[in-house]
């Protein structure tokens, strides 16, 4: 470690990267806490509040996180453009960006007025059907401020302003709480929606972290050499086939990932509301963990694209095997932290001994998968950074889908170990995908390395 951090080309891209991973990382957690409040509140409100928040939750965030990865290759494009000092293509982008957030969130709105359709046919606990349709219903009306913030959001991370969306998030935490409590129990004249008012309560933080991040990219002074908002010229075709072209694979990239995990959700769905639960709260707190590495993944693919736009080889695989070596540290501390202090976690959400019981076994599976989640986390933000995102949506693929969703079915539906089956198929699907995405960054990096452009 020592010789490493002797090359001040290494030590400087070290500070730099924790400089720009560590706002993000606290804000990742901080929007993460969101989701863990309304979990705990839920909780607090009955167990069947609980089960009904948790297959809300893995019906809405698969729908979200394929939209929401369109909308991430905003990151490595500005970054690009930003290290090439072509600053007219930030705006270029950023328009873009804008327009594609509203058409792709009408879609995702329509879909969410659709799913107790999917919840029938799955076979999910009637009893909570109308509280996981009035859920989604009030996320609904939150959802285009949502991806806005995301445009603006990728803006400001592919300029390296990764402090402003920590301090919106870390604000945005008493919001959610106050807004929970009146939304839920009907203070100040609001009528008494229960754990449907979580969704009416996260619609309005939306909208309120949008606005603030909006006034700020407007008026901050250090972005005035940037033209944001000055020229709103008809749509171009080539800039959304640059941004498309980026953005579908990855979309479908880290949808595939979502959408094994909340598919294994819906599965679970079917047993018995203690066991959906004790999943909702292992999936929530092995979430938090993973915001690291998701927090970390921000800074790599910055880090990685500037370094493309500079035609920096060296920059390049100099940030991209820190960004790696940082994301084994994190994912580390946070397997220390959850063997630590699991049961102590757990009973913050619930007083259940059964499902603080189930909750814990299977925290202790996720122990298993952080290292490999974390891999595969920083391995593809490096590769997004370089633009190389459609081979990662193959290898995603066969890693989530031909073993990870596969091996957990064999093992909770004809081994019989139920929920415990389905997460150690994520243990199987997540170490494929950090082996294959390796392989795949040694790949690439070769190719650069021959190209005479890169210095």
């Amino acid at each position: 470690m020592k010789k490493f951090l002797a090359d001040p080309a290494n030590k400087n891209e070290s500070k730099e990267m924790l400089k720009l991973a560590t706002p993000a990382i606290i804000a990742q957690v901080a929007q993460m806490s969101m989701g863990a409040i309304d979990t705990i509140m839920a909780g607090n409100l009955s167990t069947s509040a609980l089960a009904a928040i948790s297959v809300g939750s893995n019906l809405f965030v698969p729908l979200l996180v394929f939209s929401m990865g369109i909308i991430m290759s905003l990151n490595p494009l500005v970054a690009q453009a930003n290290g090439a000092g072509r600053y007219n293509k930030v705006g270029e982008y950023f328009r873009h960006g804008i327009y594609i957030a509203i058409v792709v969130a009408i879609p995702t709105i329509f879909l969410m007025y659709q799913l107790k359709v999917l919840m029938q046919i799955i076979g999910v606990q009637p009893s909570i059907i109308p509280v996981v349709t009035g859920y989604l219903e009030a996320l609904a009306w939150g959802v285009i401020p949502l991806f806005l913030f995301f445009v603006l959001r990728s803006l400001n991370e592919g300029l390296f302003s990764t402090k402003v969306i920590m301090y919106i998030s870390l604000t945005a935490i008493p919001f959610n709480i106050a807004l929970n409590y009146i939304f839920m129990y009907g203070y100040l004249g609001m009528p008494t929606l229960g754990a449907i008012g979580l969704g009416y309560a996260t619609s309005v933080v939306w909208c309120l972290i949008l606005t603030i991040l909006l006034v700020y990219t407007i008026f901050t002074p250090k972005y005035k050499h940037l033209i944001f908002f000055k020229h709103f010229h008809k749509p171009q075709v080539r800039v959304f086939k640059e941004i498309l072209k980026l953005g579908l694979p990855l979309s479908a990239t880290i949808g595939l990932e979502v959408l094994m995990f909340g598919a294994v959700g819906l599965f679970i769905g079917r047993y018995s509301i203690e066991t959906i639960a004790a999943h909702q709260i292992a999936m929530n707190l092995s979430s938090l963990a993973y915001m690291f590495p998701l927090g970390l993944s921000v800074a790599i693919s910055a880090r990685v694209g500037h370094a493309i736009g500079r035609h920096s080889y060296d920059g390049v695989k100099r940030a991209s095997y820190i960004g790696l070596g940082y994301s084994v540290f994190f994912s580390l501390c946070s397997i220390f932290i959850a063997l630590l202090f699991t049961a102590q976690l757990v009973e913050i959400y619930t007083d259940q001994v059964q499902v603080i019981d189930l909750t814990i076994k299977l925290i202790y599976i996720a122990t298993l998968f952080m290292i490999f989640d974390g891999f595969q986390v920083a391995t593809a933000s490096a590769l997004r950074g370089m633009k190389d995102t459609f081979v990662p949506m193959f290898l995603s693929g066969i890693s989530y889908w031909l073993i990870g969703f596969p091996v957990g079915y064999y093992l909770a539906e004809v081994v019989q170990l139920q929920a415990a089956g389905y997460w150690f198929g994520f243990i199987a699907g997540l170490a494929t995908a950090a082996i294959l995405l390796i392989f795949r960054l040694q790949v690439v990096l070769k190719r650069l390395a021959s190209d005479r452009s890169f210095s």
